[in-house]
């Protein structure tokens, strides 16, 4: 009787988190008015909490969490086949999918039916011209090349990190001046931690990833130069419960420009160039290689260096990680991959804001 019980119980409680989860996400969709005045605050509350509770720990937690549950699978397996309770350990494993999922969702997953971070920041977002793009693309290219005679340097002319402990303290600073003027984008979680296994994220084109249930922005020690600082920013954004990448590379270069450390600095201006630059060239690839002419020798090394860094890690691994990636987005109502693309609006609207 036992063994049938647990597998009834288990099917029961899995189907009521499926219930939850998909009514939460109805609700965040439908009634967005009413959702979001006040998910959003108890999201960011939860973040904090999880990040007090976890933030003490050097490494992710989430990485050392992730390899136990994957070896406890076959483990599990191997007791319920010899206990003949296979079924029950089938429903069992359906059910705790169906909690992580509920959790995820509940605790962070929604705020990417967030109304829009321009909206909530009052910056106005529109369609833009070629004209317009091109103009952006070119102060940024000139604000990344400015920035790029500040940054300390080696022998060999490539950027000097800091301590990743170092760059914690710059990113959190960037983000409490930003927040003085800008309170939605204040005092995000802790700290972002180094990733364990960098090197396996770098294969996937990662440069960092967010953990909702432990609240852990991990970066990627395996990136460039220029982009770790970025991906701290940018991780630390997911913490303010802000789901969107676009709207986190936005909030990443802010934070980054309102950072007094130049590599900071350099970083924000150098992403933001790339992410116009790229969107330049898709419409106007004539227009975007001319923008090389007003570049700085400093900026175009260290173009030349991410490059050769990044290549590196390309193959099959990261397309299949991507493709992923891809789906996950395109889950939560957004464009895929293709979404990074679409901070050059934000990018474009701060352009114009600061020339009014």
């Amino acid at each position: 009787m036992f063994k049938l019980l647990r597998p009834v119980k288990n099917l029961i409680g899995a189907g009521i988190l499926i219930v939850l989860t998909g009514a939460a996400i109805a609700l965040a969709k439908y009634l967005p008015d009413f959702w979001f005045s006040f998910y959003t605050d108890f999201s960011r509350k939860a973040m904090r909490a999880l990040g007090v509770a976890f933030g003490w720990i050097p490494f992710p937690l989430w990485e050392v969490l992730l390899v136990l549950l994957v070896l406890s699978i076959p483990v599990g397996l191997v007791h319920a086949i010899r206990k003949k309770q296979i079924l029950g350990w089938l429903t069992s494993v359906l059910e705790g999918a169906c909690l992580l999922v509920f959790l995820f969702v509940g605790l962070w997953g929604l705020n990417h039916f967030a109304p829009p971070l321009n909206e909530q920041i009052g910056l106005e977002v529109r369609p833009y011209t070629q004209t317009e793009l091109k103009k952006a693309a070119r102060w940024y290219a000139e604000q990344a090349s400015a920035d790029a005679a500040l940054a300390a340097r080696d022998e060999n002319g490539d950027v000097i990190l800091p301590s990743f402990s170092e760059m914690n303290k710059a990113a959190h600073a960037g983000f409490a001046a930003l927040g003085k003027d800008c309170p939605r984008l204040a005092d995000p979680v802790g700290r972002a931690k180094p990733l364990l296994v960098s090197d396996a994220f770098a294969y996937m084109g990662t440069t960092g990833v967010f953990v909702c249930l432990t609240g852990e922005p991990s970066v990627s020690t395996s990136s460039s130069a220029l982009e770790q600082p970025f991906t701290i920013c940018h991780e630390l954004s997911h913490s303010l419960a802000i789901a969107g990448e676009d709207e986190a590379n936005y909030c990443a270069y802010l934070a980054c420009r309102a950072c007094d450390t130049p590599l900071f600095r350099y970083s924000g201006s150098y992403n933001a160039f790339i992410a116009c630059y790229n969107a330049l060239y898709n419409v106007n690839p004539t227009a975007a290689r001319a923008l090389w002419e007003i570049c700085s020798e400093e900026l175009i090394h260290d173009c030349n260096a991410a490059v050769e860094h990044n290549r590196r890690y390309e193959g099959k691994v990261q397309n299949a990680a991507q493709s992923v990636n891809d789906s996950y987005l395109k889950a939560f109502s957004q464009e895929g991959v293709q979404s990074y693309g679409l901070v050059v609006d934000y990018l474009i609207a701060e352009y114009l804001a600061d020339q009014k």
